[in-house]
């Protein structure tokens, strides 16, 4: 891929159109159907976040320099403290498992200050309980880093914003191969379903916090490009940092007057369709438009670079500086690629 600007926007061929109201997407969104309507288009096999950022980076493992593609971003060494083993590291949220007849599916739980309450309770008596086998110490809100004593951690598990919404028995079936954190997270799950707060949490209606999902493992890995760095995810922004990128909240985008290489990554869509955001889908969709791309496009059109739009689609699109003469090609709209998309 020839890099310059790459906007790493997941979740955005898969949004519900049909509860805009008709014709939003034509009128008020112009820039993303120029972007759309205008690229030059190339086959994508690259659809979870751990993939787009490690393709995106052009990230490499240390031990064998092959690429990451078939296992998790490895992000939870940058939480580490010096000496900690990487490969004995993993990052973990709260989700819950719902049972259904062919397995379980991962759900969200909220996050609001009640949630973080309840997990941190739920985490310190887990930490009580298996204090022989690991300790999870808390780096953000509703995130922890899960430190194991005995044995090395599974690297197949991707960003938790992967799996939500859906079944959960293929990593599983994974997890087996690792057979004592597969005794160690089912140990877990059953001390955590019948965790007083959980009965709690079940008697006010709402959703126990029954399990974790971990991912992260394993050495930090080399990226093959420096390019600036966009984001407000603060996992990913720390992760960004132990790289060696130079890390700037999207924002920041609207003060730059050149911009050479760089990924931006807004995951804004993604949590609006797995979480649940408390935020409509039209106002997201004109801050993407006013405070992404239009400070994108106005940089890129002082300075001339190849800009890469990629969304875990079967597609990715690339915009070149001589796609402004493409006067010939039907416009084509954001509606129109949702339409065709499988």
């Amino acid at each position: 891929m020839n890099r310059g600007v790459q906007i790493i926007l997941p979740g955005l061929f898969d949004l519900p159109l049909d509860e805009l109201e008709a014709g939003f997407v034509t009128a008020e969104l112009p820039l993303l159907n120029r972007i759309l309507g205008l690229s030059t288009t190339h086959q994508n096999q690259v659809y979870s976040i751990d993939a787009m950022l490690s393709s995106a980076l052009a990230l490499r493992s240390t031990p064998d320099s092959s690429p990451l593609r078939a296992q998790g971003l490895a992000m939870a060494q940058a939480f580490a403290a010096d000496g900690d083993d990487p490969d004995r590291l993993l990052l973990v949220a709260a989700i819950h498992l719902q049972a259904d007849m062919q397995g379980a599916i991962a759900v969200p739980i909220a996050g609001n200050a009640q949630d973080e309450e309840d997990l941190d309770l739920i985490i310190n008596d887990l930490n009580e309980l298996f204090e022989v086998d690991c300790y999870l110490s808390k780096i953000a809100e509703g995130g922890y880093l899960l430190r194991l004593k005995a044995f090395d951690a599974p690297r197949h598990y991707p960003h938790p914003l992967s799996v939500l919404g859906k079944r959960v028995s293929p990593f599983i079936e994974q997890s087996r191969q690792v057979l004592p954190w597969y005794q160690l997270i089912n140990e877990f799950q059953m001390f955590m379903h019948q965790h007083p707060v959980n009965e709690q949490r079940r008697q006010q209606g709402r959703l126990p916090i029954n399990s974790l999902w971990a991912w992260g493992a394993g050495e930090r890995p080399t990226p093959g490009l420096r390019p600036a760095w966009y984001c407000d995810d603060p996992l990913l922004n720390r992760f960004a940092a132990s790289l060696g990128l130079i890390v700037e909240p999207a924002d920041r985008l609207g003060l730059d007057s050149d911009l050479d290489d760089a990924v931006i990554v807004d995951l804004r869509l993604l949590q609006l369709l797995k979480s649940g955001l408390e935020r409509k889908l039209d106002e997201l969709l004109l801050d993407i438009e006013r405070g992404l791309l239009a400070p994108v496009l106005q940089a890129l059109a002082k300075r001339p670079r190849p800009l890469w739009l990629r969304a875990g689609y079967r597609l990715d699109f690339e915009l070149t500086p001589a796609a402004r003469f493409k006067f010939w090609r039907r416009p084509r709209s954001l509606d129109d690629w949702c339409q065709s998309a499988p």
